[in-house]
């Protein structure tokens, strides 16, 4: 039996359970496993995933971020996941600065918090890199029932495949979804993110996603991040200028550099927890 102290947290509705694990006590084989049990929807606590707070492998880091799905795979990196963790770490005093180093699989990323002048954090930004396209924009056959559809692919720390729609409207986005994210072409499977652009306003997009291991959520950081490198890939967007992501959720800006995308939102605590395991 283990007794188990968490924060949960969301950011625009993205929802996680964190876990203070810098004393190792949850051993490596359990994580993904506990995140099956306490991911669970009306039956246990509920979330889009775990974020493990772990201590670094290097001096390189500060922190190290672990992300278990709620079907206990591990994912490289999460945008909304790590504006959440970064504000937990400021806030409780682990790392005592703004721009904060902590290691993910995906590697190093630095998310950046801003404060008020009680010290609590209002907002997160994160550089989120550069992208590697797989494909752009090409003709993509996902099964008999579906059948073909354009598709851009890329890897932002964590792949990602974008359709651009006309329209939400009669999208089932679980089933296309679903179809694109186990399709053999992505042998660790893909999110699918669905987008459509504001014909009036160039600057706005609406992004809805289908979450690899999780199904559709209400927002998606690294999503609306590579749906902005899509649309700029294929010349819809352009450098400089911040665009507004709009998800079931909430509201994202994304602003691409030359040296790379950086994504700002919200991260809110929504309570503290005790959970016996």
């Amino acid at each position: 039996m283990m007794i188990v102290r968490f924060t949960k947290m969301q950011g625009c509705g993205n929802d996680f359970i964190l876990i203070d694990d810098r004393e190792a006590e949850i051993p490596d084989g359990k994580k993904g496993e506990i995140a099956r049990f306490l991911c669970r929807r009306r039956f246990s606590v509920g979330a889009d995933g775990i974020l493990y707070l772990g201590k670094p492998t290097s001096g390189s880091y500060e922190v190290r971020m672990r992300i278990f799905n709620p079907d206990g795979s591990e994912a490289e990196m999460s945008g909304n996941g790590i504006r959440c963790f970064a504000r937990y770490v400021y806030e409780n005093g682990i790392v005592q600065k703004k721009r904060i180093n902590v290691e993910t699989l995906a590697g190093l990323i630095v998310p950046e918090v801003e404060v008020d002048e009680r010290g609590v954090v209002t907002s997160v930004r994160v550089f989120m890199g550069k992208p590697v396209f797989t494909r752009i924009d090409e003709l993509f056959y996902v099964n008999e029932q579906i059948g073909e559809i354009k598709l851009t692919s890329l890897s932002l720390g964590n792949p990602h495949a974008i359709v651009i729609a006309d329209s939400f409207e009669g999208l089932d986005i679980d089933t296309v979804g679903k179809g694109i994210e186990s399709h053999k072409a992505f042998p660790h499977r893909t999110n699918v993110n669905f987008v459509v652009r504001r014909e009036k306003n160039e600057n706005e997009i609406s992004v809805r996603t289908y979450e690899r291991g999780v199904g559709e959520t209400l927002s998606c950081g690294t999503g609306s991040t590579a749906s902005v490198l899509a649309l700029n890939a294929l010349g819809y967007v352009t450098r400089g200028a911040p665009i507004i992501v709009h998800t079931e959720g909430g509201d994202l800006i994304v602003e691409l550099r030359e040296e790379g995308a950086y994504l700002t939102g919200p991260a809110e605590r929504v309570y503290e927890g005790v959970v016996e395991l």
